[in-house]
């Protein structure tokens, strides 16, 4: 004769089994934890809505990424930051070597008017001609090692859609997000790391969660960005960043993406023209 099992009963057990019997509780009157970023109710509510909500004519897909560095900013240990730069720059010379130049360049469309079909600077006069606002607003001086570090990332991202290949859409900002976070990994020490990429992990963890939700039919697209981001993480040599881009724009990309050892990706999986309605 078949056991008949009380409804709950077996959740009950799966939760004594991975709680290891431990009850949960606390003695403050408010929400606390050990965790300085669970404890913020800035980033709760942000990493929730970015995870869990659609997308709209109201809320576009990066319309909360200002909303992050507002949030995030203020838990940065400035001072623990700069000693890892110090750190990583004294066992790495071409890291002391950018971070001392602090090269930037605003880049227009009389730079790359030029250029032949096929190179890099023919991909950069195509995004200028459909409307595209380069991120070179970022001129000002830099106030310390991080924040030249966050300038150049902005000002160069849109390039890194026209070398890698990955087109500037959900899957081609997840896997950039990506290749990010390994190559960062493998770059600078973990606490550097983490910091660096830290927009990319939360990013990559929402835009993910929140195509699986509400976007399902992307997925194929998405589970092939993960997979192509790592890829190029791990043959990146250097963060994408701390090249001289603007000196390759007469480059043909096959070659660039050579002289890199970057993916040369062709077989896609999925809609990577996919973007969210």
């Amino acid at each position: 004769m078949a056991t008949q099992i009380a409804p709950g009963a077996a959740r009950g057990e799966d939760v004594e089994y991975m709680s290891g019997g431990r009850k949960f509780q606390t003695d403050c009157s408010i929400l606390r934890s050990t965790s300085n970023y669970l404890n913020s109710p800035l980033i709760r509510d942000l990493y929730c809505n970015e995870g869990l909500r659609l997308s709209g004519p109201d809320v576009i897909t990066t319309s909360l990424i200002p909303q992050f560095y507002d949030a995030f900013d203020t838990l940065r240990d400035e001072n623990s930051v700069a000693r890892m730069f110090s750190e990583d720059a004294a066992r790495r010379p071409e890291l002391r070597a950018w971070l001392d130049e602090r090269y930037l360049r605003n880049v227009t469309l009389d730079d790359v008017r030029d250029c032949a079909p096929g190179t890099f600077g023919a991909g950069v006069r195509e995004l200028l001609d459909a409307g595209f606002q380069l991120q070179f607003a970022h001129l000002g001086p830099a106030e310390g090692d991080y924040d030249y570090m966050r300038k150049r990332r902005a000002q160069v991202h849109d390039f890194e859609h026209i070398v890698t290949g990955l087109k500037p859409s959900m899957p081609g900002e997840i896997a950039l997000f990506i290749a990010h976070m390994t190559n960062s990994c493998r770059y600078y020490q973990p606490g550097l790391a983490k910091e660096t990429a830290l927009v990319s992990s939360f990013l990559s963890t929402t835009w993910v969660l929140r195509t699986a939700l509400h976007y399902p039919e992307a997925m194929v697209a998405i589970c092939d960005s993960l997979e192509k981001g790592a890829q190029l993480g791990r043959a990146m040599s250097r963060p994408f960043y701390m090249e001289k881009w603007e000196d390759y724009f007469d480059w043909q990309l096959a070659d660039l993406r050579a002289k890199f050892s970057y993916p040369e990706f062709t077989d896609f999986h999925g809609d990577w023209d996919w973007v969210e309605p």
